[in-house]
């Protein structure tokens, strides 16, 4: 859906209070409309906000970060939420406030990452990736593009997609589209390789936990709204096969739609002998690669010691520092931090608290879906076919999580299916979208010119329905397999 307000960067000031407006109207139209039968006032409120935050989100009047803390600030004034916990003295009940729904493991997990990726781009370690497995391709335009996803998706077990995605494709332009003369807007090699890095970015990262953020807010906000904690090696058993199938089809929908133009011999070359200039590992490369190691241990171990993942992620973080292991500066570590990330998860998730705390998502959907006489792997199936259309009209990951795990998690007993199926397909979509071009990190490669948004969306089809069938098919035994 085109944005009707474009973004702070660009927009006149009419278009930006136009937006505002808008944001205002919608809370004033929550206030004023009657409260529905089965919903309190303050439930109506916490529903109207997240829809007008939803609404600033995507046209981006104000910095998201910005459009979060006054959503968030403003919970108390229409009772949703008191700013402090508070506790019933007749019942010992504690009310979650704001700050206190604003702060949880989750942040301290992306603090880490940040800082996890911040040194790994320090390395030469996603270079010799990317040669090593060019060696092996022997020049073949398809198993290069083969090579290069997967090395993205390798990578991005650790890092985030959009630092992922800007390291390759940035390799991929300099290494092999330049070298071969490869004209951008009408190259199918450059089309095929440059979009096929920025699906295995997101794709690697719905492996496992530590590839995306938006994995373990959805592990976190299945916990504390469910109970039901999802392990490092649980989330691992489930989504690695899928992944690594989904991998595939997003291979064979970008050499099939583009079909790649060979090759030559003096390009081979001329990559080979840059990866030989690269030269060997050195000192500080190995450091990151020992951190890494020994966190990603510590992760496959909490499966059996119950450390909990996220203080892991801050003790890898923590190491990067240390005296005489020195791989990270303080400057280089706060450069690297997106505050603008880390607000907002923080805010959308006192909003979503607001909206558990009021019943407001469970009343949503028990007067819809609710209502409704279907079978639990037919609430499955519309999900996995549903959302990724979803995630189309609200790109921000966080708040997509909040929109729609709290009520599907809520309902999920009743339809006898495990709420970690449907944190599975929120958290995949919330990082994930095949079809729409301008998400913040298909951006990264659509910048260098090489396709155009009619070129993502068909290239994205075949792998959009191949996670829809995955989801709704092969999603809930493996959920069962891995003893959920």
């Amino acid at each position: 859906m085109e944005n009707t307000c474009p973004p702070s960067t660009g927009p006149s000031l009419k278009k930006r209070f136009a937006c505002l407006g808008i944001a205002c109207a919608i809370v004033a139209l929550g206030w004023l409309a009657p409260t529905p039968e089965g919903l309190s006032f303050a439930g109506k409120m916490a529903l109207a906000l997240m829809v007008a935050g939803i609404f600033l989100w995507v046209t981006e009047p104000v910095p998201v970060a910005i459009s979060g803390l006054v959503i968030m600030a403003l919970l108390p004034a229409f009772g949703v939420l008191p700013f402090l916990n508070v506790t019933d003295a007749a019942t010992g009940a504690t009310t979650i406030g704001v700050w206190g729904n604003f702060i949880s493991n989750v942040i301290f997990f992306i603090l880490a990452s940040f800082g996890i990726t911040a040194a790994l781009l320090k390395t030469k370690i996603p270079t010799k990736i990317v040669f090593a497995l060019l060696r092996l391709t022997r020049g073949n335009a398809r198993a290069t593009i083969g090579a290069f996803m997967a090395a993205a998706a390798l990578l991005s077990l650790f890092i985030s997609d959009l630092p992922c995605t800007a390291l390759f494709t940035g390799i991929a332009v300099s290494s092999i589209l330049r070298v071969q003369g490869c004209a951008r807007g009408s190259s199918n090699l450059g089309k095929a390789l440059m979009i096929g890095i920025t699906y295995a970015s997101v794709v690697g990262g719905q492996a496992i936990p530590s590839g995306s953020a938006m994995n373990v807010m959805a592990m976190n906000v299945l916990a504390a709204h469910t109970g039901v904690s999802v392990s490092f090696l649980g989330w691992t058993a489930i989504c690695l096969p899928i992944t690594l199938v989904l991998l595939v089809f997003c291979w064979a929908s970008v050499v099939l739609v583009f079909k790649p133009e060979p090759i030559a011999e003096e390009t081979r070359e001329r990559i080979e002998r840059q990866g030989r200039e690269a030269g060997r590992l050195e000192a500080l490369d190995w450091k990151v690669i020992a951190i890494v190691a020994f966190t990603f241990a510590l992760w496959v171990a909490s499966n059996w010691t119950g450390w909990d993942i996220n203080a892991i992620a801050v003790l890898c973080l923590v190491l990067f520092f240390v005296p005489g292991i020195d791989v990270l500066t303080w400057r280089e570590y706060v450069a690297s931090v997106s505050w603008n990330i880390v607000l907002l998860i923080g805010c959308v998730q006192a909003i979503a608290g607001g909206v558990r705390e009021q019943g407001a998502a469970s009343w949503l959907f028990g007067s819809t879906v609710g209502t409704m006489t279907v079978s639990g792997g037919t609430v499955v199936a519309a999900t996995a076919g549903l959302l990724p259309l979803l995630r189309l009209i609200c790109p921000v990951g966080p708040a997509f999580i909040a929109i729609c795990l709290i009520p599907l998690a809520g309902m999920a007993p009743a339809l006898g299916v495990s709420p970690v199926v449907f944190a599975v397909i929120v958290g995949v979509n919330a990082s994930t979208t095949f079809l729409m071009g301008v998400d913040s990190n298909n951006m990264l490669s659509h910048r260098h010119g090489y396709w155009n948004m009619v070129d993502f969306f068909r290239a994205g089809i075949i792998p959009t329905l191949a996670m829809v069938a995955l989801h709704a098919t092969v999603l809930s035994p493996l959920v069962a397999l891995a003893g959920y």
